[in-house]
């Protein structure tokens, strides 16, 4: 097993896992991940583009163990990407169920990203991790406070701070989120990516049925899946009209909504 790979002068690298989380039973675009974009489901799209990645060492898609699933595991399997199967909703023990496999040190590398993003690019998946390391953080984000379009959303973590959350989390909120014990807990050290926002009004992520047909428009532009983050942002900054197929919807939306329901129930 891989745990280390010796670099130039000697330095180690830390072992780098993505997890990839995806479910099928959406409700607001129910199979939103396995809609056909160019005659391939969206979420091997994303798995395409994300594998890219000079940093990551493993990657495993992580869905639940529940019927509704079966059809988005056997497709991912199929075309080659391991696939863990656990908690329906609690999963924050999903990842960490799935990463006990790797044997992993405390200070080796998680990177969070979700299934709904199918325009991510690796280059940008690499930049966070680069800069995780370079920062020598608990937890860092390009996404808390916002720098790219929603749809670009990384998270890194080193495994010690994902264990610790697995451990302690006792809000709903926290186990169904994967990181907010993390980023709202003192004793980790968290940190955002230090860069100047690039279109971060844009929305560019599935959850909707507009998500879709704006994602749809971009693939179709290129017939393909090489384009890169430029080419994207080349070609809406030209055709932006497209961009108000879907502005009407809120970035974090279901995140806020359980955050409020939580809050509601607590009273």
């Amino acid at each position: 097993m891989k745990r280390y790979i010796i670099q130039q002068g000697g330095r180690m690298k830390k072992r780098v896992i993505a997890l990839m989380q995806a479910r099928t039973d959406s409700t607001r675009l129910p199979f939103k991940v396995l809609k056909k974009i160019l005659n391939k489901p969206m979420i091997l799209h994303q798995i395409e583009r994300t594998v890219k990645s000079k940093c990551i060492d493993n990657f495993l898609l992580v869905t639940s163990n529940d019927k509704s699933d079966d059809k988005l595991a056997e497709i991912v399997n199929k075309n080659g990407f391991e696939v863990f199967r656990g908690d329906k909703n609690n999963v924050l023990k999903r990842f960490y169920d799935a990463l006990l496999k790797y044997d992993l040190d405390d200070n080796d590398i998680v990177v969070r990203l979700t299934g709904d993003c199918p325009l991510h690019d690796s280059n940008i998946i690499d930049e966070s991790i680069k800069e995780f390391i370079l920062q020598k953080c608990d937890y860092l984000a390009n996404c808390v406070e916002p720098i790219y379009p929603d749809g670009f959303d990384v998270e890194v973590f080193n495994f010690k701070s994902l264990k610790i959350a697995y451990n302690e989390a006792v809000k709903e909120s926290d186990k169904e989120h994967v990181t907010p014990y993390i980023r709202n807990n003192k004793k980790f050290i968290v940190k955002n990516l230090e860069k100047l926002p690039i279109h971060n009004d844009w929305r560019l992520t599935v959850d909707e049925p507009s998500d879709f047909n704006l994602i749809l428009k971009i693939f179709e532009k290129f017939n393909s899946n090489s384009f890169d983050f430029e080419d994207i942002i080349n070609y809406l900054t030209k055709n932006n009209d497209l961009l108000t197929i879907n502005s009407h919807i809120n970035r974090n939306e279901g995140y806020l909504k359980s955050i409020k329901e939580e809050n509601k129930s607590a009273r």
